[in-house]
């Protein structure tokens, strides 16, 4: 969103101006569009963490429950059995 209204935002932290000052100089640009730059950075990251660790818990619901069917069957194979029946010794598809 590129809107160049003028919108009021005082910082009053002398460290969160000083990094904003240095992210401006580094980027050539200035401190308003470090900040932005900033906060961006900082929403993509947390949004991708949310994203990874929403398809972690749902790995590990499905991991859980295929292993609470292999252990219904006492008779079935391990998954190191199937595991082996699969890919040879070097890792490739039989």
């Amino acid at each position: 969103m590129d809107d160049h209204r003028p919108v009021s935002m005082n910082i009053m932290n002398a460290e969160a101006h000083a990094l904003a000052k240095d992210l401006a100089a580094i980027e050539h640009t200035t401190v308003t569009e470090a900040v932005v730059i900033s906060l961006r950075e900082a929403l993509a990251l947390r949004r991708g963490r949310a994203t990874r660790e929403r398809r972690l818990a749902t790995m590990r619901r499905l991991s859980d429950a295929f292993a609470a069917d292999l252990q219904q069957d006492p008779g079935a194979p391990s998954i190191w059995e199937l595991s082996e029946a699969l890919y040879g010794e070097r890792g490739l598809p039989r």
